[in-house]
């Protein structure tokens, strides 16, 4: 059954962006966010992934699912399309963006792949892993989408329907989180729904996604460098290199600083709520996102309460992450309160995360 999400009647500011990307000068200063469209929204199959397809190449926006979270995507080439992406999340112009593609071939005729690379490409592709490396010569990837940089990140997906959209389409998609920038990423229908109806032309509804952070971002530049932890641990990463993955210069996490690729920003991730971390204890009016069996003291005063893992699976917390903050945020308590949570294997990214929705904004 095909059913339309009604636009947006809310407050939400119309959001404008502005460029310094060379392919983007013909587009003047500022595109205004496309307010009052009907956006569509088709269950998953080969009917949505043509109409996918041809909404792309008509330079519209088309949010899909994705194994790591929904991404909106517009098409790699298409600066006009990108500028109207950046305008409908509210996303700095700065922020570059990741190009995924359906295969290696895709990915080689827009980057420049060393035998690191290609190691970590052969290893992990298709999957949660996005690679910086620098453009080809004549790389069709818009400027504005690198944020001017000469390096692009790259990624193939394994989700099958973004596989399907890619394939259709038959040319490298950005596509960054189906969300309002900043907020917390979506991992169902309903969450691009909630923040982008009205605002972009298509959501692909391919029910929830099953890793629930987003891809670990490595930079293959010089040294491998872990870019941002994601759905792709560090250990296994290192693992197929023999070698550590070297951490980036701590001014790049600064949001004063041009990010080296997604998820930089030091306030990124965050509902509406502050967020406190390594909560002991439960602040009467405050929600609860558990790790664990533990309980704590406060619990029964919570304004609500929610379990990542009720045995401490860091899988099955990135999984449920990004819901549980949205869920617990609905409910309009004071605070979340976030129980300590492992830094280990996915660990590592859920506490990114965490760490950067707790940002004082």
């Amino acid at each position: 059954m095909l059913y339309r999400a009604e636009p947006h009647s809310d407050k939400r500011p119309a959001y404008s962006v502005g460029f310094g990307a060379p392919q983007a000068a013909e587009l003047r200063n500022f595109i205004p966010v496309k307010t009052g469209l009907e956006t569509l929204i088709l269950p998953a199959g080969d009917a949505a992934a043509r109409a996918a397809a041809r909404t792309l190449a008509a330079g519209g926006l088309v949010a899909f699912p994705t194994e790591t979270v929904y991404g909106l995507g517009a098409d790699a080439a298409n600066a006009t399309a990108i500028a109207h992406l950046y305008a409908a999340k509210g996303r700095p112009a700065f922020n570059p963006l990741i190009a995924h593609v359906a295969d290696i071939t895709a990915a080689q005729a827009i980057g420049r792949f060393d035998a690191r690379a290609l190691k970590l490409a052969e290893a992990f592709w298709p999957g949660p892993l996005t690679l910086v490396v620098p453009k080809t010569d004549g790389c069709p990837v818009a400027d504005l989408a690198t944020a001017g940089l000469d390096t692009v990140a790259i990624r193939i997906p394994a989700h099958p329907v973004a596989q399907a959209i890619l394939r259709a389409f038959g040319g490298a998609v950005v596509a960054p989180s189906a969300n309002i920038s900043g907020h917390v990423s979506p991992t169902l229908a309903a969450h691009v729904e909630s923040d982008l109806s009205g605002r972009i032309d298509l959501i692909v509804d391919g029910g929830p996604v099953a890793v629930g952070v987003e891809s670990t971002i490595v930079g293959c530049l010089n040294a491998p460098m872990l870019l941002r932890p994601g759905g792709l641990s560090r250990e296994r990463i290192e693992a197929v290199l023999g070698a550590a993955l070297a951490r980036p210069p701590a001014e790049a996490g600064s949001d004063d600083s041009q990010p080296l690729a997604p998820g930089m920003l030091a306030s990124h991730y965050a509902p509406r709520a502050n967020v406190r971390l390594n909560a002991r204890e439960v602040a009467p009016g405050e929600a609860l996102l558990a790790f664990g069996p533990s309980r704590l003291p406060g619990l029964d005063a919570a304004a609500a309460v929610m379990n990542l893992s009720p045995t401490a699976d860091l899988d099955e917390a990135a999984a449920n992450l990004f819901g549980y903050l949205r869920a617990l945020d609905a409910k309009g308590p004071r605070a979340i309160a976030v129980m300590t949570i492992p830094e280990d294997d996915l660990g590592e990214a859920i506490n990114d995360r965490l760490r950067r929705a707790a940002v004082a904004r």
